[in-house]
């Protein structure tokens, strides 16, 4: 397998860590998706989508347990990627690890695995 191919995000509110262990592309979210984020997180998740695609992982999980706020134009940069993932004809799953505690986190993603219920599944942790 080859090597990972994009930088992890780290800014003062914000973190996004990928890890590529055999065929699953992990990304630890940390912080805060508050405006600050959502550039550094749009591009993060376009070369996410790019070595997604260029590795045919089978899965991408998001472990979102530390992170405390997501709003909408973040949600909308997940959404991106995964509607850009199946629309490259990547059948991986994609999937979300929350912190039952953080109520507004299943809330939040439960659209994404409402729009694409074959590829996004939601767990709590």
């Amino acid at each position: 397998m080859s090597a990972l191919r994009v930088e992890p995000v780290v800014t003062d509110s914000f973190g996004a860590e990928p890890v590529l262990r055999e065929d699953t592309l992990s990304v630890k979210l940390t912080g805060t998706g508050d405006m600050a984020a959502v550039a550094p997180l749009g591009f993060f998740l376009k070369e996410l989508q790019s070595e997604a695609l260029r590795l045919r992982v089978g899965t991408v999980a998001f472990d979102v347990r530390a992170l405390y706020f997501l709003n909408s134009s973040c949600l909308k940069a997940l959404i991106s990627f995964i509607s850009g993932v199946a629309g490259q004809g990547l059948r991986c799953k994609i999937e979300f690890l929350t912190d039952a505690r953080l109520g507004w986190q299943r809330r939040s993603l439960t659209a994404l695995e409402r729009m694409s219920p074959e590829l996004v599944s939601i767990a709590d942790a």
